[in-house]
């Protein structure tokens, strides 16, 4: 009887894990890929079959990022199948932006690029780094853990953020944005200090 409402339990959690972000899920893949609506949700509907099929192999025990990022992966890689099998190359992220989100783009990972090389690096590989930045990041809460690797990592755009986490306007994306980062840098120069 344990294992029945253990089984009921987790596919209830999933089942409520897939209603709250299948909106969000489908707008991220038809912005991030550019696929149809029918695609999104057959990319949609097999990731659900990969996450449940690693909740019940264990997998997600020891999960180290949110549901919501472990589950976005599936998407891609889901998704980048499709595109291949139908013959699409899926586009890099650089080209994915209209000259301004380029631009924008460009201009962030210059600002982060000078922010880094700031720091002393003759003590610390990028390596090492980049694996801080991973793990700082990965320990945030939601939404800011989502949104900032959402930006940073997949290139996604400011309005694209907004569509994708359902806020009002891309204002209030930005705003979430900037109050994660100022969460972060007091997380990273801590960091910093102590080693």
């Amino acid at each position: 009887m344990a294992i029945i409402s253990f089984n009921r339990k987790r596919d209830n959690i999933l089942n409520d894990f897939s209603r709250k972000y299948r909106d969000r899920t489908l707008s991220y893949l038809h912005n991030a890929f550019s696929l149809r609506l029918e695609d999104c949700e057959d990319v949609f509907q097999e990731a659900s079959i990969v996450l449940y099929n690693a909740a019940v192999d264990g997998k997600l025990d020891d999960l180290k990022s949110s549901l919501y990022t472990y589950f976005i992966g599936i998407c891609k890689n889901k998704a980048r199948e499709l595109m291949r099998a139908n013959g699409k190359i899926p586009l890099s992220s650089l080209d994915e932006f209209d000259d301004d989100d380029e631009q924008r783009h460009n201009t962030t990972l210059n600002k982060a690029d000078k922010i880094l090389n700031d720091i002393d690096t003759d003590e610390k590989t990028e390596q090492e780094r980049n694996g801080i930045i991973h793990n700082l990041i990965k320990s945030m809460t939601s939404p800011c853990n989502e949104l900032l690797w959402s930006y940073y990592r997949d290139a996604l755009s400011m309005s694209a953020i907004a569509k994708m986490f359902n806020y009002a306007s891309e204002s209030v994306a930005k705003v979430t944005k900037h109050r994660c980062m100022e969460k972060f840098r007091k997380s990273y120069e801590m960091t910093l200090s102590i080693m």
